[in-house]
């Protein structure tokens, strides 16, 4: 071969070593996701059409990309197709207000799972329900999406004092609900026979149920479990030694003030209607300091001789017992299920 043919073939292999030296490898950059889920701003339930998204942006920091994703019925967001290896905030907004901006980081190809922030959640809570002649808790909790919630017969004086007489069966649920309308003499309070052991064991038993963690829910009629309960909580209308004494209120429709802030928050109402469809529920005249209050209103009564009528007073309460919690509510909530006392017995029972 001529020599001036070797040089340039030599010439040309340095060129090419030359150029693939001068030139970088490009790395190949996989695109990634970032999946999270969303509660509502009060930890009560998991919140649905919620808007997640990141901006994306190049390498002097300018947006020229904005991925979304909208949270479904069980609050989950999934944002994809988002570039590896760079840094992002995932927002989640919900109309006028942001519920977070939280700093991520996605490696090349990465699906990104953010840690699940603490939430309400019914399908995990066992509950029990007393079923009454003049409420309906269970109807209401499946409005709410309650699905593990199992009936007592509380109209059935044996059925009732078989469950209640039960530490072990009790201590099976998070929650009790108590209807208006169940058997209570004999089970609750023996009008003929103060000695009973039966009414004085089942009490201790609810006692005990609560101060071990438990929490109960009781309307209406069934106010005496309360009264006997914790008579230093609630004061209501009528002699507190004599069952069923404070059965005198009379029917109304009212606008019940929301005083609990965080509720009234919660609702963004200061005001919702509450309805005493039946008569002889029991007022609340008083309760005390370490009872919380979240619902009042001027409500009437009669004792049948005289009419009388209470200004501003409690109508749904709770309050701390030993490491568990009652609530009680003056008015029947089947006849109140909507969207606003729904709401207040969901903010209600998280709080139990």
């Amino acid at each position: 071969m001529p020599s001036f043919v070797l040089l340039l073939a030599a010439l040309g292999c340095e060129s090419d070593n030359e150029l693939q030296a001068t030139v970088p490898r490009t790395e190949v950059v996989n695109a990634g996701s970032i999946t999270g889920r969303v509660c509502d701003p009060t930890g009560r339930t998991w919140l649905a059409d919620a808007l997640a998204y990141v901006n994306v942006t190049d390498d002097a920091g300018l947006i020229y990309q904005t991925e979304k994703a909208f949270t479904d019925l069980d609050g989950y967001f999934t944002i994809d197709g988002l570039p590896g290896n760079k840094d992002y905030t995932v927002f989640v907004t919900y109309g006028p207000s942001q519920l977070m901006a939280e700093p991520v980081h996605v490696g090349n190809g990465e699906n990104v799972t953010l840690a699940e922030p603490s939430c309400f959640d019914p399908l995990e809570l066992d509950v029990a329900v007393v079923n009454g002649h003049y409420d309906d808790f269970g109807r209401v909790l499946d409005d709410m999406g309650f699905v593990n919630h199992h009936p007592i017969d509380g109209t059935d004086q044996e059925v009732l004092t078989q469950f209640l007489s039960s530490p072990e069966e009790l201590a099976k649920y998070d929650l009790i609900f108590f209807n208006g309308g169940i058997v209570e003499d004999g089970v609750i309070y023996d009008r003929t026979d103060r000695d009973n052991p039966v009414p004085a064991t089942i009490m201790q038993n609810i006692r005990d149920y609560v101060e071990n963690g438990g929490s109960i829910y009781a309307s209406d009629w069934s106010y005496d479990i309360v009264e006997i309960g914790w008579h230093d909580k609630i004061d209501f209308v009528g002699a507190d030694d004599v069952p069923d004494d404070a059965q005198l209120g009379d029917y109304e429709q009212l606008q019940a003030a929301v005083t609990d802030a965080s509720l009234s928050e919660y609702l963004a109402k200061q005001y919702i209607e509450v309805e005493f469809d039946l008569p002889v529920w029991p007022p609340i005249e008083t309760v005390d300091r370490s009872v919380s209050v979240h619902l009042t209103g001027t409500v009437p009564y009669s004792d049948g001789f005289s009419d009388y009528t209470l200004s501003s007073v409690p109508l749904l309460v709770t309050f701390n017992a030993g490491e568990g919690k009652v609530a009680f509510s003056t008015f029947r909530v089947v006849r109140n299920g909507n969207e606003d006392i729904l709401r207040t017995l969901q903010y209600v029972m998280y709080n139990l």
